[in-house]
């Protein structure tokens, strides 16, 4: 930057150091965001959605055996308890099931998602999944 005979920055050398100056803080506040934000907790999206392949659609009811898998996903991932509720909605005729293994005292992160079920004839009918996991 070149100063005049009076000592001063024209405008546009003033206009570019502002700018630098407005740059360099949106830097460092985006960052400082991001360090804030990863506290390092598990988020429910970690859980494997394959976990729910199991499941499949008989008799009215939502069958499979998630109750072994929940736990072994729990004690892989270190988690205090994980809570599922699986709907099937539309008026299909098929009850909804709930699980909830370990213990759900602390913080709880919840997602929703679609999942597929093939029922007994043949069918693939969404399912809305609800998982929450206390960490």
């Amino acid at each position: 930057m070149k100063f005049n005979r009076r000592g001063d920055l024209g405008f546009p050398e003033a206009i570019m150091a502002a700018m630098i100056v407005t740059l360099s803080l949106t830097a460092y506040m985006g960052l400082f965001a991001l360090n804030i934000a990863d506290d390092g907790n598990i988020s429910v999206t970690s859980i494997d959605h394959r976990t729910f392949s199991c499941l499949s659609l008989a008799d009215g009811e939502i069958a499979g055996d998630i109750e072994s898998r929940l736990v072994s996903e729990m004690e892989r991932r270190g988690l205090n308890g994980i809570s599922f509720i699986c709907e099937v909605p539309g008026g299909f005729g098929y009850s909804s099931r709930s699980v909830t293994v370990g213990n759900m005292d602390g913080r709880i992160d919840c997602e929703r998602f679609l999942f597929t079920l093939k029922s007994q004839d043949g069918r693939i009918i969404p399912a809305v999944m609800e998982v929450a996991v206390c960490s």
